[in-house]
């Protein structure tokens, strides 16, 4: 199977074009997730993985850059991917048409069913100390749920999270998740059983730890361990970005829209996630492989 047709994307965060100045290496691992779907937490048991121990005292989200947002000068961000002597691991939000591929890179991408990520998200926005970039990358007001659920970025358009671009970047690694590189995880799958998806995830970088380690790697990657260590763990922890840290941790919370959402906003949704996917992945978008 060929790799995907280039794309750019650009958006208040995001600019696909800085990828032009990356050379990736034959063993870089690409964190590929939509916001609020498990980033900092893969990127925390990657450096795991990677490091061989859960006091490697590295900070996950420094040493794993997100390299097609603009928080920094480009040339800030090469300097210290291009200076690591460590197996790479780098984040990013951009549908797999948007980054480099190489086939000797390893793809990890993290989903989570979208109903979940719609409050997630929304605590994310209100947490945000920078209230134009929040409202800008996450609908707000009265008509968030209408806007999450209805609008549709222009093509090479990026950030403003809504359904929409959540599926369209599922779909773009779905398709090419028969690739050997490509490993498609799912949030919900990590919350049923984190050890059995370290494991996975260790097998697919070629690593070989006992059971015994990698059930130190999951008990350290839980949820109350991440959301204790928040200062740590959280990206741009430190500069006043977040209202507060531990708040990023939300609550990893499930299920909240069937409490939350009437009888006709679930059925809004139903509907038009049917149109947008075939059953198949429709059904492992919202529950993962394990149900």
């Amino acid at each position: 199977m060929k790799p995907p047709t280039h794309q750019d994307y650009v958006g208040p965060l995001t600019n696909t074009h800085r990828w032009q100045h990356f050379t990736p290496r034959h063993d870089d691992i690409f964190v590929c997730t939509p916001p609020k779907c498990g980033t900092t937490w893969t990127q925390a048991i990657c450096a795991m993985l990677v490091f061989g121990g859960t006091d490697h005292g590295r900070q996950p989200a420094e040493i794993s850059p997100w390299i097609d947002a603009e928080f920094e000068p480009i040339e800030d961000y090469l300097r210290v991917v291009d200076a690591q002597l460590h197996r790479r691991f780098l984040k990013t939000h951009t549908p797999f048409d948007g980054i480099p591929y190489d086939p000797s890179c390893t793809y990890f991408v993290v989903l989570r069913d979208p109903r979940d990520v719609y409050f997630s998200g929304s605590d994310h926005r209100d947490n945000m100390t920078n209230r134009e970039l929040a409202d800008s990358t996450f609908p707000s007001g009265d008509r968030a749920f209408d806007v999450w659920l209805h609008a549709a970025c222009a093509p090479g358009e990026w950030d403003q999270w809504t359904l929409d671009t959540l599926v369209r970047f599922f779909r773009s690694y779905w398709d090419y998740r028969d690739l050997p590189n490509v490993h498609l995880f799912h949030y919900s799958d990590m919350r049923r059983d984190l050890t059995g998806t370290i494991a996975t995830m260790s097998r697919a970088l070629g690593y070989e730890y006992d059971d015994t380690t990698i059930e130190t790697f999951a008990a350290a990657a839980s949820f109350d361990s991440m959301k204790r260590n928040a200062g740590r763990f959280a990206p741009q922890a430190g500069i006043g970005f977040w209202k507060s840290e531990s708040a990023f941790f939300a609550r990893g919370r499930q299920r909240e829209w069937e409490s939350r959402w009437s009888d006709d906003e679930r059925g809004a949704f139903d509907a038009r996630v049917q149109a947008m996917l075939d059953v198949k992945a429709a059904h492992w978008l919202l529950e993962g492989s394990g149900s």
